[in-house]
């Protein structure tokens, strides 16, 4: 089997990302993280290449978030690229394809 790379997920986010789920219509019911950075969240410094949705349950004030999240072991380029996140949400002043080329701007 092939492995997934940081492109090929960031492809198919897109794709996952233009589907419309029926969410509670709230500012952040329906939104999109693009982060990356080194963390020890296991216990062992990684490189994390994370790609979040986030969908408010109905009647109730919580989320459910769906994570893609690529860990490498965290050679001096990637430590040198630091941490990034940014949220897209419907409603914040940008469309989502102006988010992607954004996001897609970024050099890692």
């Amino acid at each position: 089997m092939e492995s997934l790379t940081a492109a090929t997920a960031w492809t198919l986010f897109g794709s996952f990302s233009g589907i419309e789920f029926d969410v509670p219509r709230e500012p952040e019911s329906d939104g999109l993280l693009y982060q990356f950075g080194v963390h020890d969240f296991s216990g062992e410094s990684r490189f994390h290449f994370d790609l979040t949705r986030q969908f408010g349950l109905r009647d109730s004030d919580e989320y459910l978030q769906f994570h893609c999240d690529l860990r490498y072991l965290p050679a001096p380029p990637l430590r040198a690229l630091g941490s990034h996140s940014e949220w897209w949400f419907p409603g914040d002043g940008r469309e989502l394809p102006e988010w992607v080329d954004v996001v897609n701007q970024h050099p890692e």
